[in-house]
């Protein structure tokens, strides 16, 4: 409370000009500025401190955003770099936006059952069905959605894969959120390459566990790339690529007395180097947090969320929350 205090005060402060009358400088300013703000809302055509859009503002062409999946489509920043990319990221970026299309779930069920039809002789477990699944599948549709079966065209472009030349940034923004690479930034103060990411995963007790569970569980990472992917001017999606912090142990992610999340970098997963790893992510998917490194202990650093500019928790409407909201209210008594 005494911060807002401290700020009013300063900005009262940058009104004074006039060092030997300085009250009569600060109404001067402060009158002239209120006067300003109320005559610029009704200024049309103008744009004034009330009509200009936000730093971080939304997208404006509709029409572009329709040719992108998956509502990736944002602002891009600085220049465009046109890279190949290898066989590795091919297929794990392509393969990341089948196994996310609601329109191919019935494909992607069908499949499943083929694996498993073909593993009883072989004994296969659940997680080496899996990893079947997840390395041979964007084959298995390729060839299955021009054999004639009854499949939408959406999904038969899809099927063939995007473009190997990709266009790569150094900056994107998205729902609020600016999104630096971590290269941007390596001469830099500031961070805006952290993301957390909330994703449903398969957890294995061991390789012979036949009964996996499914969990939600928030992953951190740093912004390595940020790629488009082209399916031949048919639909367009942005990835972001990332090297993300290994969050199954106590040694990498934890939580300190105060419960706040702490991390450490010492050792990651999902970079790429095997064909099942998953580094990519749509753009639409994820949220930026800052972290600050802990003094009191060497290589951990605490996780602090971030939000949107111009976005408040007003509650969710419901009956409960505005019953809770004004048990914290203090009303004057009637007298």
């Amino acid at each position: 409370m005494l911060y807002i205090v401290f700020r009013f005060l300063c900005k009262l402060k940058s009104y004074c000009h006039n060092k030997r009358y300085p009250e009569g400088s600060i109404v001067e300013g402060y009158l002239a500025e209120e006067c300003m703000t109320f005559c610029s809302r009704y200024l049309e055509d103008v744009e004034t401190r009330m009509s200009r859009p936000n730093r971080n503002a939304r997208l404006t062409n509709h029409n572009l955003a329709k040719t992108y999946l998956f509502r990736s489509y944002g602002q891009l920043i600085g220049k465009v770099k046109i890279a190949h990319l290898d066989d590795k990221s091919w297929v794990q970026a392509h393969q990341y936006v089948l196994l996310h299309h609601d329109s191919i779930e019935p494909l992607r069920n069908d499949y499943k059952q083929v694996l498993r039809s073909r593993s009883r002789s072989r004994r296969l477990q659940h997680r080496d069905i899996h990893k079947l699944f997840v390395e041979s599948f964007h084959e298995w549709l390729g060839q299955t959605a021009w054999s004639g079966k009854d499949i939408n065209d959406e999904v038969r472009w899809l099927s063939l894969g995007p473009n190997r030349v990709v266009k790569i940034y150094i900056a994107f923004l998205i729902n609020g959120f600016k999104f630096h690479t971590k290269y941007r930034e390596r001469l830099r103060r500031t961070r805006n390459c952290q993301i957390v990411f909330n994703s449903s995963i398969t957890s294995y007790t061991s390789a012979r566990d036949s009964n996996p569970v499914e969990g939600n569980v928030e992953y951190y990472g740093l912004l390595m790339d940020i790629i488009e992917l082209d399916y031949y001017s048919k639909r367009k999606v942005i990835l972001f690529r990332f090297d993300w912090v290994y969050v199954n142990t106590a040694r990498e992610i934890k939580k300190d007395q105060f419960s706040f999340t702490m991390m450490n970098f010492s050792r990651l997963i999902h970079i790429g180097q095997e064909l099942i790893d998953e580094p990519y992510v749509f753009s639409s998917e994820v949220k930026q947090f800052f972290y600050s490194k802990d003094p009191t202990d060497e290589g951990w650093y605490v996780v602090l969320y971030n939000t949107p500019r111009d976005l408040f928790g007003m509650g969710n409407g419901s009956r409960d929350d505005i019953d809770e909201r004004s048990e914290t209210l203090s009303f004057p008594e009637k007298t």
